[in-house]
């Protein structure tokens, strides 16, 4: 048997047989009975082991129904099994002189002597089922008793077809209101970002144009992060991707070396990570390896940690300067400057980090490790 493609929008067997009875499809079994002039008709669906009885009229009441009131009955040796295996009418004129079901208790409880089935499906193509049409004494079935049963099977088809449409969407509907809501919140996690950077960059003694450059920097260097969160839907950003933004425009694989694991940074991270990488570029490219007229280098690796019990990230930021002692701006800036506030800020504090930032004899080191989020599937 074809199954229904079980996709968040495609109707389902089992959203047919949760809806339980439905009145349209009652209507057009009580129409079988009436306009091929036979005493019961019925619409099954096969659903795992079992068959289920979608819409009946005329038949014996019933003992045993599913939770929503439906007929049900052993899958194996059913009717509706018959007629999906043929995949064509399958037209009985004496169900007791027919070898596959003279001896089935279950047709002779319903009182069937005649049967004529149509396989029905999904709108996906789908077979799922039967229409079914069913008399208590033999009949020979005409012609035109299969076509007028073809044009009711059409008429269920479109019912599911309906069904189909209304279902996706909702689902549409929902992924809508979802994608809004998810929106809102990135705005509002931006703007709290552009709040964060606005109070981090803004110090005492800075001109206007110093503050504008760095606020024009930080937010370029948000709006990076925020494309790469974009690529993935929003779940979050790769590491790598995170340093290849920061460093692409000064070499990499010639001025820049970047080497490391998968690691993929969850949104409520990555804007965090994203501002110490950015931080860390802006300090080598105004005093460190990456200044005008400094022949220098960059070398970024990391790997996955643990810190107690959760997933951490660990990284190694390495600067050098062609076998020269560092700039005098580094090396006069003894607690490092205003650029290690910033990173003590979001390392040690905001993401509960650990941080060391070290000026070698030939160049800078700096380590981190700081813990992250899970990312959500």
């Amino acid at each position: 048997m074809s199954r229904a493609e079980q996709s968040t929008w495609r109707l389902s067997v089992a959203d047919l047989v949760t809806a339980g009875p439905e009145e349209a499809i009652d209507r057009v079994t009580r129409l079988a009975t009436r306009l091929l002039g036979a005493s019961a008709s019925f619409v099954a669906i096969i659903d795992g082991e079992r068959q289920v009885f979608k819409s009946e009229a005329g038949l014996p009441p019933f003992s045993t129904a599913d939770q929503e009131g439906l007929r049900v009955t052993a899958e194996e040796g059913s009717i509706c099994r018959h007629v999906i295996d043929m995949g064509s009418a399958l037209s009985i004129g004496d169900v007791e002189a027919d070898p596959r079901f003279a001896a089935s208790d279950f047709l002779r409880s319903l009182g069937i002597g005649a049967l004529m089935g149509l396989p029905i499906g999904l709108p996906d193509g789908s077979t799922v089922g039967c229409i079914c049409v069913a008399d208590r004494a033999p009949r020979r079935w005409t012609d035109a008793d299969q076509m007028l049963l073809e044009e009711l099977r059409a008429v269920v088809a479109g019912e599911f077809a309906l069904r189909q449409e209304v279902k996706q969407r909702k689902h549409l509907e929902q992924r809508t209101f979802l994608m809004s809501r998810e929106m809102e919140h990135r705005i509002k996690n931006s703007l709290s970002s552009v709040q964060a950077l606005i109070l981090l960059s803004v110090r005492e003694g800075q001109s206007a144009s110093e503050i504008r450059n760095d606020l024009l920097e930080r937010v370029a260097s948000l709006a990076k992060t925020q494309s790469l969160l974009a690529d993935r839907e929003g779940k979050g950003a790769l590491f790598a991707d995170i340093v290849t933004a920061e460093l692409q425009h000064f070499g990499i694989g010639t001025n820049v070396w970047i080497d490391g694991p998968e690691v993929l940074i969850g949104k409520d991270d990555a804007v965090s990570v994203a501002m110490v990488v950015h931080e860390l570029t802006t300090n080598a490219t105004k005093h460190g390896a990456l200044a005008p007229q400094v022949r220098g280098g960059v070398a970024v690796r990391w790997q996955k940690a643990l810190r107690d019990g959760r997933t951490a990230l660990t990284f190694r930021w390495e600067e050098w300067f062609g076998g020269g002692a560092p700039p005098a701006v580094a090396r006069e800036a003894g607690q490092f400057g205003f650029g290690t506030e910033l990173l003590e800020t979001l390392v040690l504090r905001q993401m509960r980090g650990e941080m060391a930032r070290e000026l070698t004899p030939g160049g800078l080191l700096f380590t981190a490790t700081v813990r992250l989020a899970d990312v959500p599937a």
